[in-house]
């Protein structure tokens, strides 16, 4: 098995990683059909708030909405809805809150889709997906927006499953041959609701490079560089002699917190016992001091018959350099392997 071909990985990873999450907000029983639209009349606005504490204290990029709906007629469809969201620092609607958002305090109002058409199949959650995602801070409160501007109203309409709460939770105004304006009705209602989002999450380290290869003493030579580094108690050297089975063979000491280039290096002395293997692969992981592990690509070592010998050293021009060059270099051996470093300036 030969699945990898280069002998080092060479790349910067970014310094946060994209989680695709969902999360579901109450789990109430009651049914309410004034939301998220009121099919009683041609046109509706609709307004939600949630708390900072149920969508949590991570920052979010939200994609999609969900409501939990039931007792709608079969292929049951709203035309033309239009979602938005914002931050807001209210807990609740205020007595005189209006469709056009006064005496609301928000930010950040984005229109995350608009003209969309919603067919409704079958009781359970449905789901809106977003032309533009909302991009939740992690620290403030969420006020969210559905207007129906479907302009006619058709037999079958069913409600919102949900829970009453002890705060104006929601607001709506409905409106027949007109889109509502003016002040509506706020209510101790919260609908059950689902969010689809990316999560960010820092990464431990920034690693820069890791590399290795067969020396002429017939040991294995790894090197790796971070670029920066954050709770990182050790990393460890795994070992494979086909890809799929891995085992440790050594720990090196982190740097707990660093932003500056470092580099580490490990000589593998003991692959006399690995047999006939033409092909040695390796990959590096890093554990912090919580114990969360991350591992990083595996790479491939051919071993050479101790015939390889370095020839010399050039930059990313094609220009030989002396191989103690700082920066971005590329060393050139004698069996047709290039291995591509960094070395701290």
């Amino acid at each position: 098995m030969k699945p990898f071909t280069t002998l080092g990985l060479f790349l910067i990873l970014p310094l946060f990683t994209l989680a695709q999450d969902f999360t579901y907000i109450n789990s109430g029983t009651d049914g309410e059909n004034h939301h998220p639209f009121y099919g009683l009349y041609d046109y509706s606005h609709n307004m939600y708030i949630f708390d900072q504490v149920d969508l949590g204290d991570q920052e979010k990029e939200i994609f999609e909405l969900s409501f939990e709906l039931s007792s709608y007629a079969q292929d049951y469809v709203y035309h033309d809805l239009t979602i938005k969201m914002a931050h807001t620092t209210d807990n609740e609607f205020k007595s005189n809150s209006r469709v056009d958002l006064a005496n609301i305090n928000y930010s950040e109002l984005t229109t995350c889709t608009s003209n969309y058409d919603l067919e409704i199949d079958a009781d359970g959650y449905v789901t809106i997906p977003f032309t533009t995602s909302f991009n939740y801070n992690g620290s403030s409160n969420v006020l969210i927006i559905v207007e129906n501007h479907d302009g006619d109203w058709t037999m079958g309409f069913g409600a919102a499953k949900g829970e009453y709460t002890s705060d104006y939770k929601s607001w709506y105004k409905y409106s027949d041959y007109n889109y509502p304006t003016g002040t509506g009705s706020r209510q101790r209602y919260s609908p059950n609701i689902g969010l689809g989002y990316f999560s960010f999450n820092p990464l431990p380290i920034e690693l820069f490079s890791f590399s290795g290869f067969h020396t002429s003493t017939n040991n294995i030579e790894l090197s790796w560089t971070t670029a920066s580094e954050q709770n990182n108690s050790y990393f460890t050297i795994w070992r494979s002699i086909n890809g799929t089975e891995w085992e440790a063979i050594h720990d090196e000491t982190g740097a707990g917190d660093s932003f500056d280039n470092r580099d580490y290096k490990f000589t593998d002395t003991r692959i006399n016992s690995l047999n006939s293997a033409q092909t040695i692969y390796y990959k590096l992981s890093q554990t912090d001091y919580d114990g969360n592990r991350e591992v990083f690509e595996p790479i491939a070592i051919e071993l050479t018959n101790g015939l390889r010998s370095y020839i010399k050293t050039v930059n990313f021009q094609g220009e030989t350099v002396s191989r103690e060059t700082k920066g971005f270099v590329i060393e050139i051996w004698s069996d047709g392997q290039n291995i591509k470093k960094y070395r701290q300036k």
